[in-house]
């Protein structure tokens, strides 16, 4: 939790009762954790009551926060008369209580004292006794305050004491600052009076006195501070190494004879360095692994033998390794189980799936439910389906059992993604959920003070959408919101550039936030193996050093054995379906349009060839300008037109930045401007107008903005209802666009792969597409291909892909187009191999080196 959180965001219930709650653990912990004073009145107090919230009282420390406790203390009248008349506590009480703290202590009561003196030493708890002349100081209450100064006051049969806590039959009620109307907020009010009047010692009238705890007690109390709070009573051994766990990160605690170990000690002084801190010994770092605490464990072990000292490794440290060892292992192994359809577990599937057609109104196809139930049981894991498999009905298909009455696991989606997967993940909620559940969305975009929204009722939403853009606006208050009940979803991951970038560290902290998390993308490896560290990351967190252990310049260029070794170590963790498996009808075989080059197009060819030689990127960009609309050669390059931003700002390749002007002469211009549009743009133009005196939509790909632009206005002039979608056009104009092309009110849809090939859906009433432009972007072509043929297209549906291809004159310079085509023919058969093998293997984006072979 996030620090600037408080009361109001914990889970508080009115009343509390230990035959139904964990008192320590469910009311205790986290009210002090998030507390700066803790004013309590109570019959009876034991140390060893602390032991029941020892975590919460650290985060009272932390918070710089005190602690006072007024307790009784069974004195007779006459007592209270010596007191009165100005004598201190009789000596022989003073002389009972010490001889109570010297009695023999178990382990567990050695350590409650400790912690108690700790607190009283550190000036964090102060305790004073009160009593009455007559009758017994009986009074049981408590004030909880935290930085924000919101009030929890309790009141009840509990005392302060282990019994109280963890055995006896007892109960509270609480009234809350912020939660009660006036007539209940004074009670806190009186409660607040009433303490202090306690603790100022100024209730004599009512025959009610408060005294300050001798000084020879106090003194004897506090030899048993051992400097910290004590969660494990292995703490207190004596001529020991005491090794644990303390808030999830490994301690030491030194209890070593003076003298058996030295300053220059080899082990302590070189063997462990890489372990430590930056403050050296014995301060370790934060983010040990499970392998690396047992190789310090063993070093110490060996140190102890030489030098004659006890290691002692906790039993919370113990059961960390244990957990955290079993975990990763007893994943890979039943996600194992979970993909081979083991005999072990389908009756745990058919129970899932039982749910799951309960609750949505949609019908998932087998390998669609098999895949909710794996992400369901595996609680984090990867969704590498290929476009257009349906991988938002598989989450929620897994989301529709979690959320089901009796399972009650989570309580709402969070998903972060491309702004362009908004529309499909609230269209697909209405297709899965039908009239069963009615969506309650928050679109953190459209909505007015989304943080306040979310502070205020981020449970009440089924459904949150934030982009990655917006990741490190949003991280305090999603922190918040995030939780136990939460479903994480990160949509095209692929999407988080940069191991070290700002997007990628946020993701990260989020994904620790909840049990529950998930990454999609049907491109898992757009670039290099080093793609697989964000998403790793995300999901497994500490397991990925200890597990995975994928160094990133092992990632970069891993040799053939590493390749083998991802693999292997990935395989479990991710879930893949094609269309194949889901029976979605083949599309057609690829359709291609050869036109060439006139006299005027061949001249613009040479011209690019003779400007651009020596710079082969800048010559196929041109090139691709040139089949189409050769007025683009009149304006700079822009990269990211062509590519993305996301994708153009990685794009920089050697030399490029040192490449020389390029200037046109006057007859160069005017060739240019002679033809604004080429006989390949005008070929497609009539495809396009052909298809749709068919009565038949299209989807027109292209690359460059001013193509788009030129394309829809050739469309438009025909009569044909067309619209353009590009970077540029704002999300809720894309959406109204798409709705309407759905709808049947448009014809065609002009647009390029990095603003429209993801999360969009055109099958239900389009079957072409026409590729006017394309790049080597093997992933662009794959999810644009994708808008057309998805899970749903009914069989012998036919799915078509035109490619215009211009070529250049026999004599003359040629033409890309036919390269690219083919190099991105090449690119994908290795893909299906690699996904029919089971593997992920990379696609890059753009190879320099494939763009210079275009010009051998």
């Amino acid at each position: 939790m996030s620090h600037d959180s408080d009361f109001r965001d914990l889970p508080l219930k009115p009343s509390y009762y230990t035959s139904e709650h964990q008192i320590g653990k469910d009311f205790y912990t986290p009210v002090l954790g998030q507390a700066v004073i803790y004013d309590r009145v109570s019959g009876y107090f034991s140390s060893k009551a602390l032991a029941s919230y020892a975590q919460g009282v650290k985060g009272l420390i932390r918070n710089g926060g005190r602690m006072r406790l007024i307790v009784s203390e069974e004195l007779s009248e006459e007592d209270v008369l010596l007191i009165r008349q100005g004598y201190a506590l009789r000596e022989q009480t003073v002389d009972a209580l010490l001889g109570r703290l010297d009695e023999r202590l178990d382990d567990q009561e050695m350590m409650d004292y400790c912690n108690l003196a700790h607190l009283i030493a550190s000036g964090v708890v102060d305790i004073r006794i009160g009593f009455k002349s007559s009758g017994l100081f009986h009074s049981k209450f408590g004030l909880v305050e935290d930085m924000s100064g919101n009030v929890i006051y309790f009141t009840g049969s509990n005392n302060e004491t282990s019994a109280a806590i963890q055995n006896n039959f007892e109960s509270f009620d609480i009234t809350t600052t912020w939660l009660s109307s006036s007539f209940d907020v004074e009670k806190i009010h009186r409660a607040r009076r009433e303490f202090d009047l306690l603790w100022a010692d100024r209730m004599r009238e009512e025959n009610i006195y408060v005294k300050q705890i001798e000084e020879l007690i106090i003194k004897k109390i506090l030899t048993y501070d051992k400097g910290t709070i004590i969660l494990d009573k292995e703490m207190l051994r004596e001529d020991a190494m005491i090794l644990t766990i303390d808030d999830g990160r490994f301690v030491i605690h030194d209890n070593v004879q003076p003298g058996k170990l030295r300053a220059n000690e080899l082990t302590i002084v070189t063997k462990l360095k890489p372990y430590y801190s930056g403050e050296g010994y014995p301060h370790f770092r934060k983010d040990l692994t499970y392998v690396e605490i047992r190789k310090v464990i063993e070093l110490f072990e060996k140190l102890g033998r030489r030098r004659d000292f006890e290691v002692v490794v906790t039993r919370a440290l113990e059961e960390h390794l244990e957990r955290q060892t079993y975990l990763i292992e007893e994943r890979s192994n039943y996600a194992t189980l979970l993909k081979t359809q083991d005999d072990r577990i389908e009756d745990k599937y058919a129970r899932f799936a039982s749910i799951v057609d309960r609750e949505l109104h949609r019908e998932l196809r087998d390998k669609q439910m098999r895949s909710a139930f794996y992400m369901a049981e595996m609680h984090r894991a990867a969704n590498f389906s290929v476009p257009g498999a349906g991988k938002t009905s598989m989450v929620y298909g897994t989301f529709a059992y979690l959320s089901a009455p009796e399972v009650d696991r989570v309580d709402k989606v969070i998903m972060i993604g491309p702004k362009n997967t908004f529309l499909a993940w609230k269209d697909e909620y209405a297709e899965n959920f039908g009239a069963k559940r009615e969506l309650r969305l928050l679109n953190i975009h459209d909505a007015d003070d989304p943080i306040r929204q979310l502070r205020l009722g981020g449970d009440s939403f089924d459904l949150i959408l934030v982009n990655y853009e917006s990741l490190g606006r949003f991280e305090g208050v999603l922190g918040d919101v995030i939780d136990g009940r939460t479903m994480l979803v990160f949509d095209e991951v692929h999407k988080i550039k940069g191991m070290a970038s700002k997007r990628a560290q946020v993701a990260k902290r989020l994904s620790t936030l909840t049990p529950y998390k998930y990454v999609l993308t049907g491109t898992p490896i757009p670039n290099t193996y080093e793609d697989v560290y964000n998403f790793l990351n995300i999901l497994y967190g500490e397991d990925y050093k200890s597990f995975f252990n994928f160094k990133p310049s092992e990632l970069k260029n891993p040799s053939a054995t590493r390749v083998e070794e991802i693999n292997a170590k990935l395989l479990p963790f991710f879930w893949r379906t094609t269309k194949h498996e889901l029976h979605v009808p083949p599309a057609d075989p690829d359709i291609q349009y050869h036109v060439e080059a006139d006299e005027s197009e061949q001249a613009i060819i040479d011209l690019v060839h003779r400007k651009y030689m020596g710079n082969p990127f800048s010559m196929y960009i041109r090139l691709l300008q040139a089949s189409t609309c050769p007025e683009l050669l009149l304006r700079a390059l822009d990269f990211q037109e062509m590519y993305g931003e996301e994708e153009a700002s990685g794009l920089l390749f050697a030399g490029q930045e040192d490449t020389p002007l390029v200037t046109l002469d006057r007859s160069e211009v005017e060739l240019l401007r002679r033809v604004p549009t080429t006989q390949k743009f005008r070929a497609g133009v009539e495809l396009v107008s052909d298809l749709h005196d068919e009565g038949k939509t299209a989807v027109v790909w292209c690359m460059f903005v001013h193509t788009i632009d030129a394309f829809r206005t050739e469309l438009l002039a025909r009569g044909i209802k067309a619209a353009a979608i590009y970077g540029s056009t704002p999300l809720e104009e894309r959406e109204r666009i798409i709705k309407s092309f759905q709808a049947g009110d448009l014809d065609v849809i002009v647009t390029n792969p990095h603003t429209l090939a993801e999360s969009v859906s055109l099958h239900h009433v389009c079957h072409d597409a026409v590729y006017l432009e394309y790049s080597f972007n093997l992933t662009h072509m794959l999810q644009s291909r994708d808008r057309i043929h998805r899970l749903g297209l009914p069989q012998g549906q036919y799915t078509r892909y035109h490619y215009m291809m211009m070529q250049g004159q026999p004599e003359g310079h040629g033409m890309v187009d036919e390269k690219i085509y083919d190099r991105l023919k090449l690119k994908e058969q290795r893909m299906i191999d690699a996904i029919e093998n089971g593997e992920l293997r990379p696609n890059p984006t753009v190879d320099y080196d494939e763009i210079v072979s275009l010009f051998d």
